[in-house]
């Protein structure tokens, strides 16, 4: 892995420039520029794009950015050094919040139990990017650990990871457990053995009947397009533009197209954290909405006296995952530990947590009522870029709704 310091021009390769550089595809966003990450090649150059009044200021903006991301290039050896440590199992990756202290304990004390030399190394959102640019980089399976663990629409699931290590074959790895039939009635299991998914973290309805608004209950998730419900959903995210509930909107577009995105974006009024849509739910209060669309654990945290109900669409709440890769050709140790991310005590940290486990006991499980992408709708995506994609449509409505 070698930091590559050369400038950005008109002859650079559009998408090699958005998989490596997480700030580029925002950058031509902001000039105006807006790609479809669902059509570009891999032969297209940036200068395709760009005009004579544009080029120059562009040029310039986004070598800073890559300046910028490369000063992460001085730290990528010490990363490399921490995440690959020889004679021992190397697990890193992302952990939820909800779950990542117990689960860094459990595996911590399987590994004592069983005599295996365990390095981990897990990213949250004060040091995730770092792992991220880190990623970006890599271009041999041997700067890898022997197991990576992802969240969500994660790094490990982008275009460049997927072309460079997944489709190869580098993580062809069957694990042999046994996972809930729910895995394979809804697609969850991935058939090719590459990514396991020990976990689902499900979207949901939150209706909040404080909110008096006399809008008839909505029974699907595509209700939640129709003009009935303008601005009566609030989503779970940030306020700002650069994230719109990348779950829901790769969803809407699966089905609907682009015009799911925009109609669903005309429902929503708010867009807020969690602990916000907590904080004002069952009071009736303005900064609320009838309708709350959240990730299950944010259901936990409800106060008992609320007036609220978790909806049941029949169209099965949304999931993305909680999944490991694991190289191809690990030794038994490895396997150990990978397998172990199955047990009956890791899906009792996740099911705590409001997440769905894979465990085949599991009756969070057996009474879940979820819809899955597919494993080859994620490989054949076009992410990290794409979540801003789908994002951007979102936001040109929500933010000039008349």
């Amino acid at each position: 892995m070698e930091a590559n310091s050369s400038t950005i021009t008109v002859n650079t390769p559009l998408r090699k420039l958005l998989e490596s550089y997480k700030g580029a595809y925002r950058v031509l966003l902001c000039a105006g520029i807006k790609l479809s990450p669902l059509t570009i090649s891999y032969n297209e150059t940036l200068g395709k794009y760009l005009t004579e009044n544009n080029r120059e200021e562009i040029l310039s903006d986004l070598n800073h950015i890559v300046r910028r991301e490369h000063q992460d290039f001085d730290q990528l050896e010490n990363i490399r050094h921490e995440l690959i440590q020889p004679g021992k199992v190397n697990m890193a990756g992302f952990a939820d919040f909800t779950w990542h202290e117990a689960f860094i304990e459990e595996m911590e004390k399987f590994a004592n139990t069983e005599k295996i030399p365990l390095n981990h190394q897990f990213f949250q959102k004060n040091n995730k990017k770092a792992f991220q640019f880190y990623l970006a980089q890599c271009e041999n399976p041997d700067e890898l650990p022997d197991i990576l663990v992802g969240k969500g629409f994660s790094s490990l699931m982008t275009r460049r990871f997927v072309d460079r290590f997944v489709k190869p074959g580098y993580f062809d790895t069957p694990l042999k457990v046994n996972v809930h039939e729910l895995w394979n009635n809804s697609g969850l299991y991935d058939t090719t053995e590459q990514y396991h998914a020990f976990g689902a973290e499900e979207l949901v309805i939150l209706h909040d009947k404080s909110k008096e608004e006399n809008l008839p209950i909505p029974t699907r998730w595509s209700d939640l397009l129709s003009p009935v419900y303008a601005d009566a959903v609030t989503q779970m995210g940030k306020p700002q533009r650069d994230h719109f509930g990348s779950n829901m909107l790769f969803y809407l577009h699966q089905k609907y197209g682009e015009q799911g995105i925009r109609n669903y974006a005309r429902s929503v009024k708010f867009k807020w954290h969690f602990s916000k849509i907590i904080k004002d739910i069952g009071k009736n209060h303005p900064e609320s909405s009838p309708f709350n669309v959240v990730q299950r654990y944010t259901t936990l945290f409800v106060r008992s006296n609320a007036d609220v109900e978790v909806l049941s669409p029949k169209d099965g709440n949304p999931v993305s995952t909680f999944f490991l890769l694991v190289k191809k050709g690990s030794n038994e140790q490895v396997l150990k530990i990978a397998r172990h991310f199955f047990s009956k005590e890791i899906a009792g940290f996740l099911e705590n947590a409001g997440a769905i486990s894979a465990h085949p006991d599991s009756e969070t499980a057996a009474n879940a009522n979820i819809r899955w992408l597919g494993w080859e709708t994620i490989k054949n995506s076009s992410l990290p870029y794409q979540k801003d994609y789908f994002s951007e449509i979102a936001f040109e409505v929500f933010e000039n709704k008349d």
